[in-house]
């Protein structure tokens, strides 16, 4: 069969999505090539996008830009001039087979994007949240809107019927804030658990909700106008009245069928196969029946996603199972080839049509800034703050991207351009300002001390302790009983359960003692509740629990940490240590992502931080003050000099208190240490004469050792005499600290978040079985 090459006209493929264009298509010729050719098609893509987003990743460009900027170097604009490559390429037959996989991708995002959401937020959000949500959705459709009663002006601008049609169509998509748009932006950001992130994310799921609606309605208006006042009334009120039947179905069945699937569900155990794979037939017979219905063809999809419950078990199950083929394969696709055939030559900025919906673009996107701006302002945030979640609101990507493809049915190639690139622009634009102007690391800053040295004699420490798993609660106990809590050292104690997000869009954040109702049909947190609770009973009056939950991303738990230690006023935070081991002294685990946390944190946070490594056996509570079990737990602080080991004579101070621990303080010296009388040496001294006049006596069982190490070898042979001598081993981080006691050491340094010392004391070599606290003073810096 010849090639024909034609010329095609502005059209819209049947399913409402492919526009043509001006682009030069080519018959496709025998259609027993079509799947070769989307093969061709596909990687082609992939490979381009992966290409730019190794170069514009480096300047913080998202990969979405790289997407778009795929399908623009792929299209008729730069590669689709050479005939050879168009003939593959920009075929008909072709663009109908990529257009229907990547409709359905699109299809199933949505519907996946609708189970991640937890639609209860809208009910819980603050006043703050709801008002910016509503009014950043209000005022600048109300804004645009009336800017058309100026651009539609005759003496102005030569619009059809058709064009001013268009502008409404542009007026309500531009006013609109995506809700997956958003938590996508703030995740590459690592904001989501920001207070502004969090502030971002429910307004932007009363931004998005209100944009359905609205959209839907003024959907079936035009039909009921395009048909006529009477013969489209009828029509009209029957699909309004089937979308309201559709909407109280998905509440009142849909709902409480997917809470009896998780009822069936053992705890801990997968959701069976067969209720997944009818959930997914359930979501495409929705798909046809949006069709049937004349409306948005995501509409049902996503209305059935959002009676999915989310996080685990169900939701989790179902983006586990299908998330990683949708948005990694099937959602790129469908950007690249969204803009496959757009042609930067159809634009022409001497077109009334351009003009007008230019002017309107620059209306509208003022008034987003303004409508957002305004209501923050009003709430009293400040005004960096208030500018940045405007900006967060205003960010355009893959939804705004699809409204065009398929809804905008009518829209002219030329304003299909404009619009394409400013989405383009926009997500380019915004990521960078949005990290430029906001840094949340700001507020951790050390302007106060928090830290252990500073409390005054008899006061209460406060402790925030992290748990990721069941094996750190046992160790974390531990420690806090060696931490001597009565009633006139009293501990109050956080206990933050970390749980890394999964098959949910929105970070939890629950307060247990405040919880008054269950917000989710999962239950965190009950074996760390329950053994923490009976910790605080076990030491009544003398120890206070508070405990927590954050459902956040891993490479944001930081924030849920720091921001909690910072609002409680800990003075010291209590990180595990990321890998586990047997009791014959193998690995059993390790968790890089748990390690790259407590790096972060240790850079960031508010007070005083310890890294508990546990490889000591368990103490057993309820110790007694009897002299059979006075030296029940042995504690040793290997001390160096420097306010990381200040502080943590100043912690191991309070265990001296308790007469069943022993504590042994070792104090490493060189000879050369006398000649630098320094303010850091003349402070390392009185410490350690105040721990000595204040515990050190023939009675007690608090002892004072001072070594003689005039390198590292020497430091490293002392340490292999004492290590197993003890149940636990305090030592600071000594960040930066150069000595000769630990001259040479630091090249043997596996990990450096736990300093020289307490890297080598931890490591597989020195066979350590005691556990090990490395403490870092709180770190004063101001950005």
């Amino acid at each position: 069969m010849a090639l024909v090459c034609v010329e095609i006209p502005p059209r819209v493929h049947s399913a409402g999505i492919w526009r043509y264009g001006g682009a030069v298509l080519t018959s496709g010729g025998d259609g027993s090539s079509t799947f070769p050719v989307l093969e061709r098609q596909m990687g082609l893509a992939f490979f381009t996008t992966q290409i730019l987003h190794h170069i514009l990743r480096c300047f913080g460009i998202p990969v979405f830009v790289s997407q778009m900027l795929a399908g623009l170097i792929l299209g008729p604009g730069v590669l689709g001039n050479i005939p050879s490559y168009a003939k593959f390429m920009l075929s008909i037959v072709s663009q109908n087979v990529i257009g229907t996989l990547t409709l359905f991708g699109y299809s199933m995002f949505l519907f996946l994007i609708g189970v991640k959401m937890d639609i209860g937020i809208v009910l819980r959000t603050g006043r703050k949240a709801l008002y910016t949500g509503v009014l950043a959705s209000l005022i600048p459709l109300i804004l645009s809107l009336l800017s058309l009663k100026f651009l539609t002006n005759p003496k102005l601008f030569q619009l059809t019927r058709k064009d001013i049609s268009n502008l409404v169509f542009s007026a309500i998509t531009n006013s609109q804030s995506s809700f997956p748009v958003i938590a996508c932006l703030l995740g590459e950001l690592k904001l989501l658990t920001s207070e502004l992130g969090r502030l971002g994310l429910s307004s932007a799921i009363v931004c998005d909700i209100l944009s359905l609606f609205l959209r839907s309605f003024t959907r079936l208006a035009s039909r009921s106008m395009n048909k006529g006042q009477t013969a489209g009334l009828i029509p009209t009120l029957q699909t309004a009245f089937f979308m309201l039947v559709y909407i109280f179905a998905v509440v009142y069945v849909a709902r409480p069928a997917m809470n009896w699937i998780i009822q069936q569900t053992p705890k801990g155990k997968p959701v069976h196969k067969g209720y997944l794979f009818f959930i997914m037939l359930v979501a495409l017979i929705t798909g046809l029946f949006s069709y049937w219905l004349d409306q948005f063809f995501y509409f049902g999809p996503f209305i059935f996603g959002l009676a999915v419950p989310d996080g685990p078990p169900l939701g989790s199950s179902l983006i586990q199972r299908y998330d990683f083929m949708v948005s990694a394969v099937l959602l790129p696709l469908f950007v690249t080839s969204n803009v496959l055939l757009v042609n930067p030559k159809d634009m022409s900025f001497q077109s009334h049509v351009v003009k007008a919906n230019a002017t309107l673009l620059l209306v509208s996107t003022a008034a987003k800034l303004i409508g957002t701006f305004v209501p923050a302002v009003f709430c009293k945030m400040p005004l960096m703050d208030a500018l940045v979640l405007a900006l967060i609101l205003s960010c355009k990507g893959v939804v705004e991207l699809g409204n065009l493809a398929t809804d905008g049915e009518t829209l002219d190639n030329e304003v299909y351009c404009l619009m394409v690139f400013a989405i383009l622009i926009n997500a380019c634009i915004v990521p960078l300002l949005v990290k430029h102007l906001y840094k949340p690391s700001r507020k951790y800053a050390g302007y106060q001390q928090r830290n252990v040295s500073c409390l005054r004699p008899n006061s209460e420490l406060r402790i925030l302790a992290c748990i990721h798993r069941q094996d750190n609660i046992s160790a974390v106990i531990n420690l806090l009983d060696a931490c001597c809590p009565t009633k006139d050292n009293p501990i109050g104690l956080y206990v933050l359960h970390l749980i890394q997000m999964f098959g949910q869009a929105t970070p939890l954040f629950i307060s247990h003692r405040m919880q008054r109702k269950t917000i989710s049909n999962c239950a965190y947190s009950e074996d760390v509740l329950l053994s923490f609770f009976n910790f605080e009973r076990d030491f009544c009056e003398a120890v206070t629990v508070h405990p927590f939950t954050a459902v956040c991303p891993s490479d944001s738990m930081h924030e849920d940490i720091c921001t909690l230690a910072l609002d409680r006023l800990a003075s010291l935070l209590i990180l595990p240590f990321h890998r586990h081991w047997t009791l014959d002294g193998s690995i059993k685990s390790q968790d890089p992502t748990i390690r790259s946390l407590n790096i972060s944190v240790l850079e960031r946070a508010p007070c005083s931080v310890g890294i508990l490594v546990n490889r000591g056996p368990l103490r057993q509570q309820g110790k007694s003050t009897s002299s059979s079990q006075a030296l029940q737990y042995k504690v040793a602080l290997i001390f160096l000099g420097g306010e990381d080991d200040r502080e943590a004579l100043a912690l191991t101070q309070r265990m001296a208190a308790d007469p069943s621990i022993s504590l042994t303080v070792y104090y490493l010296t060189a000879s050369t240490d006398s000649d630098v009388p320094d303010w850091g040496r003349i402070l390392d001294m009185e410490s350690l004469r105040n721990y000595k006049e204040a515990y050190v006596s023939n009675d007690s069982y608090a002892f004072y050792t001072e070594e003689v190490a005039e390198n590292g070898p020497q430091t490293v042979a002392i340490l292999r005499n004492i290590v197993n001598q003890y149940e636990l081993l305090v030592v600071g981080r000594r960040k930066n600290m150069e000595t000769s006691q630990t001259s040479g050491l630091d090249e043997w340094s596996e990990f450096p978040e736990l300093g020289i010392v307490g890297d080598m004391i931890a490591s597989d070599d020195f066979r350590c079985r005691c556990s090990i606290l490395v403490v870092q003073k709180q770190q004063y810096t101001t950005s």
